[in-house]
C-alpha cells in the first residue's frame, strides 16, 4: 500500500503529515518555517553568523521565492521527517495558494516527479481545501495570512475566480508595524531587533477590539502585559495590541493603500450575480490562517460586514466541528487535504506517474482543476 503525505506550503510554515489517523491531536506531525539556510563562505558559517540574516524565504507572500530552497525544504520534511525512503516514494496532495501562476503549477509538478519520483500527485487551492476541513464545499473563505490575506468565493468546490482577491498585507507587515509602534515610545532597542522576536511580541499582545470606535477611545484601556525580551528587560505592552489588531484588519492603519478586509469581503460576495449564491457565501464565511487565531477577530469581521451589507445579507461565519481539533482554523488547509485524500486516491482523481510519463506537467491542469 502507497503512503499518502499532504503538504500545506504557507508564507510562514509547510505543515506536513499523514492523514490516515485524521482528525487527530498529531497532525500534522511537521511544522517547519518556510526557511532554509544559505550560507555562502561554509568555512565563515561554521564560525556563527546571524541564523536569519543567512536564511532563504521559500515562499513570499503566496508565491514561490527559492525553487532551490524549495526543494531542500521537501526533502527535509517528505524524508528527513516523514520518514519516506527512497524507491518508495508514495502519493502526495499538495496545496497551492491563490492566483498560483500556471508555469509554476507544472514546474512544482516536475520538481515532484522528477526529482522526488513520486508514485501520485493531487494540487487544490489552500481555500477550497480549507472550506473541506469544516466540512464545507461552498463558503467565502478569508484566509488571514502571514505574507498576504486571500478572499476566495467558493461555489461547489470550485474557485469563483471573477471574485476572488487578494489584499497585499498579511502578519508580516503587522509584525513590522509594531516595531515602528515601539521605536515611537523612543525604545532604539527594537531598531533592529529580530523580525522572529517581534513576531514572539506580536502573538502575546495583538488583540481585536469590539469595534474600531473602542479600539481608539481612552476608555478602552486593555490590561498591560508584562512581556521579557531575549536580552532579559522587561517591558509592558497594552493599547499597542489593540493597534495591531486594527491593522490586521485594515492596511491604512499602517499606510497600505488598500481596501479593509471587510470591504474586500462584501465586494467579493456582491460581485456574483445570483442573489441565492450571494446569500449562501456571505452566511459561510470560514476565517482561517494563523491571523484567525487573534483573540475576536471573527466577531469583529461579521459586525463590519454587516454594517456595510444590504439588510438581505446577514453575515455568518462557519463553524467548526465539534469533531476537529481545536487547531483547526489555523491549519485549515492542510486539514482539508487530508480530508481529500480519501476521495482523490480511491477514485483515481489525481495525476498518476504514468500520466506524467505519457503528457509532461501540463496534465496537472486536466487533472487537477479548481
Amino acid at each position: 500500500m502507497e503512503t499518502v503525505a499532504v503538504l500545506d506550503l504557507g508564507s510562514l510554515t509547510l505543515k506536513a503529515g499523514m492523514p490516515y489517523n485524521f482528525p487527530s491531536d498529531g497532525e500534522p506531525s511537521v511544522v517547519v518555517p518556510t526557511r532554509v539556510a544559505h550560507i555562502e563562505n561554509p568555512e565563515e558559517g561554521s564560525k556563527g553568523t546571524s541564523a536569519e540574516a543567512s536564511s532563504i524565504q521559500v515562499v513570499r507572500r503566496g508565491n514561490i521565492a527559492s525553487w532551490d530552497g524549495l526543494e531542500a525544504l521537501l526533502y527535509y520534511a517528505l524524508f528527513r521527517q516523514l520518514g519516506w525512503e527512497e524507491a518508495e516514494e508514495g502519493l502526495l496532495i499538495v496545496s497551492e495558494p491563490l492566483f498560483f501562476p500556471r508555469a509554476d503549477r507544472e514546474r512544482l509538478t516536475m520538481l515532484l516527479f522528477e526529482q522526488f519520483n513520486i508514485a501520485g500527485l493531487f494540487m487544490c487551492e489552500q481555500s477550497i481545501m480549507s472550506l473541506y476541513s469544516v466540512g464545507k464545499t461552498s463558503g467565502t473563505v478569508v484566509d488571514l495570512g502571514h505574507g498576504k490575506t486571500d478572499i476566495a468565493p467558493v461555489i461547489e468546490g470550485q474557485m469563483y475566480y471573477p471574485a476572488a482577491r487578494r489584499l497585499s498585507y498579511g502578519g508580516e507587515d503587522v509584525t513590522e508595524y509594531l516595531r515602528r509602534l515601539l521605536q515611537q515610545q523612543q525604545d532604539t532597542a527594537f531598531r533592529e531587533a529580530p523580525r522572529s522576536e517581534l513576531q514572539r511580541l506580536k502573538e502575546e499582545c495583538i488583540r481585536v477590539a469590539e469595534s474600531r470606535e473602542a479600539a481608539l477611545s481612552e476608555v478602552c484601556q486593555p490590561t498591560a502585559l508584562m512581556v521579557v525580551l531575549l536580552c532579559g528587560r522587561t517591558i509592558s505592552l497594552g493599547r499597542e495590541g489593540l493597534q495591531l489588531g486594527e491593522a490586521l484588519l485594515d492596511g491604512k492603519v499602517m499606510g497600505i493603500d488598500a481596501p479593509s478586509v471587510a470591504e474586500s469581503v462584501l465586494a467579493a460576495i456582491s460581485s456574483h450575480p445570483d442573489p441565492a449564491i450571494r446569500k449562501s457565501l456571505v452566511e459561510n464565511i470560514f476565517v482561517c490562517g494563523g491571523g484567525s487565531a487573534v483573540p475576536g477577530v471573527g466577531t469583529r469581521l461579521l459586525r463590519e460586514i454587516g454594517a456595510l451589507a444590504q439588510p438581505s445579507l446577514q453575515p455568518a461565519l462557519c463553524p467548526v466541528p465539534e469533531y476537529m481539533p481545536s487547531y483547526t482554523v489555523r491549519m485549515a488547509a492542510w486539514m482539508g487535504g487530508a480530508v481529500l485524500s480519501k476521495v482523490v486516491f480511491p477514485q483515481n482523481h489525481h495525476v498518476s506517474k504514468y500520466d506524467y510519463d505519457e503528457t509532461g506537467p501540463a496534465v496537472v491542469h486536466k487533472k487537477c482543476f479548481a
